[in-house]
């Protein structure tokens, strides 16, 4: 090699490269219209031509909800504030969702679901992917952007009426029109706007954008097309509000245990409906099968013509170990949960308790019921039966082979019902294992009052 230098560059496999950023932007093209009608399914039909005023803080508040929904698939979202769509970097999260082609279609279909039509597109800069999401375009390489988005015509790019018709005016058809000439000569007839605007499209020029925050709880609110009379026919409004929700759940990794559904009628008060789980989650079929039970109790006192939904409260979401077989105590204490909230949502809450210990020596007043979410505070007693007769049954002890006992309680003196009994644990004829008492007071004679397993 003579007196020659070598240098050599070393790459360790530790070394991480950061992922290029990948922009996919979300276009709504008709979130005026899909507001209105996103309550309604596609094989139903508006009775009538409606005219309907836009409203334009709905829009901002449900792109504010979409933004908070797209968290689940990147936690780079933007709102861009002048126009109804939405920024997410998709580079990032490839290796969870996939190419940003795939993930534009998966998307789509998702928002399709809660009522939106969307169309996406995805390049290195958030303008450009604007542009490509008109074209159902994706563009992976910075150098390819001139190329691809210049045959767009002018009135594609985001630019105000008047700065279109000069240009066109000017002669001006394509955006590759505009990218041969120099920024000079942009600025002196266009002003500094245009070149910056086309620099961020090209990435010549850094677009920084504020990123979304979602909120600490959720509130959506439905108003639909038409009057919904039956309780069943709610299910698919309410069904696109708790896709949407779960989606934001997803997102913040949070979940649910109450909601609060509020029905608007015409001329009568609201109808509230409170759906209270037994443990969070972000399941939509969960929070549909409870809501299917409670619907079939509800009667409605009009028609609806608004739905709003609420969840006060997000809750951190632990979604735990699930075995193959789903036989764990805490899978099988899963199902007895779900379980508990569909008898809840269909006989009510009051209809469907726990139990919990009283401090009291006598076995009758010795336990109350306790809402299912209330934890139960009892100590077990061995040598007493947890089954017990709705009334004690008079016996003859004859009749019956003592095991154990007595077990002396005297009490109650202080609220008028004092008893002075003597337990036994006992076995019957046939071989059960009962519990009966001897009483002296109020009135003497021989009770069985348990059964043991």
């Amino acid at each position: 090699m003579g007196n020659g230098t070598i240098k050599l560059r070393i790459m360790h496999s530790s070394q991480k490269t950061t992922p290029a950023p990948r922009w996919l932007a979300i276009r709504l093209p008709q979130l005026p219209l899909d507001l209105h009608t996103r309550g309604q399914s596609s094989t139903e039909g508006l009775a009538k031509p409606q005219l309907v005023e836009r409203d334009e803080v709905a829009e901002q508040h449900a792109l504010q909800r979409l933004a908070a929904w797209c968290y689940q698939y990147s936690n780079q979202v933007c709102i861009p504030g002048d126009r109804n769509g939405l920024f997410l970097e998709a580079g990032a999260s490839e290796r969870l969702f996939g190419r940003p082609e795939h993930l534009s279609k998966r998307l789509q279909q998702e928002l399709r679901q809660l009522g939106y039509h969307a169309v996406t597109g995805s390049a290195p800069t958030p303008e450009a992917a604007w542009l490509a999401a008109r074209e159902d375009l994706h563009i992976t390489d910075p150098a390819q952007v001139r190329r691809q988005l210049g045959p767009l015509p002018l009135d594609h790019l985001h630019l105000d009426n008047a700065q279109q018709a000069t240009m066109q005016g000017m002669g001006f058809r394509q955006l590759r029109d505009l990218l041969r000439l120099p920024h000079r000569a942009l600025t002196r007839r266009f002003g500094p706007a245009l070149p910056d605007y086309l620099d961020r499209v090209l990435g010549v020029l850094p677009d920084p954008r504020a990123l979304y925050l979602p909120p600490e709880t959720f509130s959506s609110q439905l108003e639909l097309p038409a009057e919904i009379h039956s309780c069943q026919a709610l299910l698919f409004p309410l069904s696109r509000l708790l896709e949407e929700l779960c989606g934001v759940l997803r997102g913040g990794d949070t979940a649910v245990q109450s909601l609060l559904i509020e029905l608007g009628h015409e001329d009568h008060e609201g109808s509230l409906l409170e759906l209270g789980l037994q443990s969070p989650t972000q399941d939509t079929g969960r929070l549909m099968t409870v809501l299917g039970e409670r619907l079939e109790r509800l009667k409605l006192p009009q028609a609806v013509r608004e739905i709003r939904l609420e969840a006060p409260t997000l809750l951190k979401f632990n979604a735990g170990q699930h075995s193959l077989f789903q036989n764990t105590p805490a899978e099988q204490r899963q199902d007895i949960e779900h379980l508990a909230e569909r008898l809840q949502a269909r006989l009510g809450n009051e209809s469907v308790t726990g139990l919990t210990g009283v401090e009291d020596h006598r076995p009758e007043y010795s336990w109350r019921t306790r809402a299912l979410g209330e934890r139960p505070d009892c100590i077990a007693l061995t040598h007493r039966p947890t089954w017990l007769l709705p009334n004690p049954r008079r016996c003859a002890i004859e009749n019956y082979e003592i095991l154990a006992g007595p077990e002396r309680i005297e009490s109650g003196w202080w609220d008028g019902r004092d008893c002075r009994r003597d337990y036994f644990v006992v076995r019957d004829l046939y071989g059960s294992t009962l519990w009966a008492f001897r009483e002296y007071k109020p009135r003497r004679g021989w009770y069985l009052h348990g059964i043991f397993a």
